[in-house]
């Protein structure tokens, strides 16, 4: 008997060391281990475990199905659920599944917080391993309606998403219906923040009921793709269609290129159909190819609404290295590369955008840095001021900083822009215009528009430059609801900077510069701590920017004299804006 009793704990103990899913619940049976994450959730899809639970992945599982987490309601009774890696614990949850590696079902409360500390490392991996075959393409995380219930309330965070390939996987996460389309149910409030997605068709592909669009959606700081090429993303990096109140924001794209074969159009970032109330800011988007060489398009940005009034607010976006093969008999985006394209509707807000078209097609054609499709058609539906729009590609053929298949009258209001191209023709409206006085004629507004080359910190780095843009500074105007850089560097109430940075030219003089009539005096410089400014206006505030062009210091003065505190900075070189109620003053001073 005490062998046997013996040989049963040994059992019992080998088989929870070998469990890899620990779970903790507040009502039913509270607690559980399971070796796969399958197994918890058909445990608590029938009513095993219910109340609050937690889900602690202790090390990695290869699930033998999809697991899938049923609506909660009847037999099934959870008020919320929580997948994490244990503390300490690095694990990967791995499946070959056809379908999925893991499907939330009309469920609702479930949150994925890949942190093992309670910070944002990354420390849980999502993967499907599948080689796709015709017809077959697997899901790494399907949240899912079903004909009754939207999956709401979904959080994934901190979480690595891969697919087998670019072409054997759909998609990292996809938000949809009972199929791989549009929601037969809302799926509100979902939210994917910091997490990671390699080798999938899609990054995130979120598509909501068309009828009552869903509400909610933030996608935010994820980094999707790579410079690896057999991790890049296939057709896009993120797709929103049918959604209202929603926030993509942060998001670092690097990588989406379709064979050479392929007769689709790449996308760093599509947003399209039912589509309102959104904002799209702050993304860093680049490496967007498309190599057929029978002509197909790449698009950095793709604007595609079919709602005429969208309210879409656009801004600090960062974009560059996007190319098509090239084709010059047409100005769509089908076969060139454009950086920004509005593609249909209106109600579109384009501010405090950088936009640099520096790869090069194989053919000549009509690639541009902001491309408006002649389907936008509603009169004053389009508003486009404070970006930069450059086009420094060299291969024949037009290389356009703005194209426009439409009338100028879609335009509410267009200014404050720095078009430069290395083409023989600035822009394209009508026909094609050489000059910026071509532009602000076709195009009409534009007045304070300027034609300039900026100077980059460097061929990554869309940073202004401190030196040789003294043309560039403060040419903006100020827009209501954009108040911060891409940085979070406030912006100058009166003068902004254009494109997605502030930053602050070096003024080569020493102690005294004279503006006018109006004189500004500092010392001491070099400067120890204290740096006494004195002006013949009032000063309302003086900023202090590092080489780079960050902000470190933003003093209130509102008086002609005032001194600024440097004495936490470290020795270097330093800019002073000062700005008074009617200019700003840039001053280089030395901290010792």
């Amino acid at each position: 008997m005490k062998k046997i009793l013996f040989c049963l704990i040994t059992t019992v103990a080998a088989a929870n060391l070998n469990a890899q899913i620990s779970l903790t619940a507040t009502a039913g049976t509270t607690t559980g281990t399971y070796t796969t994450l399958k197994g918890a959730f058909d445990a608590i899809n029938a009513g095993t475990h219910q109340g609050a639970i937690t889900i602690n992945v202790t090390a990695n599982t290869t699930e033998t199905a999809s697991a899938v987490l049923n609506a909660s309601g009847g037999t099934v009774s959870y008020t919320s659920v929580l997948i994490k890696p244990a503390t300490g614990v690095n694990a990967t949850i791995t499946s070959t599944d056809t379908v999925a590696t893991i499907k939330f079902n009309g469920a609702d409360n479930v949150t994925i917080e890949g942190s093992n500390n309670a910070t944002s490392s990354r420390n849980l991996t999502i993967s499907n391993t599948f080689v796709a075959t015709t017809g077959t393409t697997p899901v790494v995380l399907w949240v899912a309606s079903t004909l009754t219930n939207g999956s709401e309330n979904i959080a994934i965070r901190n979480t690595n998403f891969a697919g087998s390939s670019g072409t054997g996987t759909i998609g990292g996460i996809i938000v949809s219906g009972t199929t791989l389309g549009a929601a037969e149910f809302s799926n509100n409030n979902f939210s994917a923040i910091n997490n990671t997605f390699v080798r999938a068709q899609n990054g995130i592909f979120a598509i909501g009921n068309a009828t009552n669009t869903d509400t909610g959606w933030i996608i935010r700081n994820n980094v999707i793709g790579s410079t690896v090429a057999a991790d890049k993303m296939l057709y896009r990096g993120i797709a929103v269609q049918n959604a209202k109140n929603f926030e993509v924001s942060g998001n670092t794209i690097t990588g989406v290129a379709l064979p050479a074969a392929s007769t689709n159009t790449t996308q760093g970032i599509l947003i399209g159909a039912a589509v309102t109330n959104g904002t799209i800011f702050k993304n860093r988007i680049s490496d967007i190819k498309q190599p057929n060489t029978s002509g197909y398009g790449a698009v950095g940005l793709y604007i595609n609404s079919n709602v005429a009034a969208s309210n879409l607010l656009i801004y600090n976006n960062i974009i560059n290295d996007i190319a098509g093969t090239g084709y010059s008999l047409g100005g769509g985006l089908a076969d060139n590369g454009n950086g920004i394209v509005l593609g249909n509707g209106g109600g579109f807000k384009l501010y405090y955008n950088t936009v640099v078209m520096d790869t090069n097609q194989t053919n000549a054609g009509r690639p541009s840095a902001l491309n408006i499709i002649s389907t936008v058609t509603a009169t004053g539906s389009i508003d486009v001021r404070n970006n930069i729009f450059i086009n420094k590609q060299t291969q024949a053929g037009d290389r356009y900083t703005i194209y426009s298949g439409g009338a100028n009258t879609v335009f509410s209001n267009i200014d404050n822009n720095d078009y430069f191209t290395t083409g023989a023709n600035l822009a394209y409206i009508g026909s094609a215009r050489a000059t910026l006085a071509n532009l602000q004629t076709g195009f009409g507004g534009n007045v304070n528009s300027i034609n300039v080359s900026p100077t980059f910190v460097s061929a990554s780095d869309f940073h202004i430059a401190t030196s040789g843009n003294a043309a560039l500074d403060n040419k903006g105007t100020a827009v209501a609801g954009v108040t911060v850089d891409a940085d979070g560097v406030t912006r100058n109430a009166t003068t902004p900077d254009l494109g997605s940075y502030e930053f602050t030219a070096i003024v080569l003089g020493t102690q005294d510069l004279a503006a006018g009539k109006n004189q500004i005096s500092f010392y001491p410089n070099p400067v120890v701590d204290f740096v006494h400014i004195n002006y013949d206006r009032k000063i309302r505030n003086v900023e202090v920017y590092n080489v780079t062009g960050q902000q470190l210091i933003n003093e209130t003065i509102n008086a002609e004299k005032g001194s600024v505190n440097m004495s936490r900075l470290p020795a270097g070189l330093y800019i002073l804006k000062v700005n008074s109620d009617k200019d700003s003053q840039s001053l280089k001073i030395i901290k010792k």
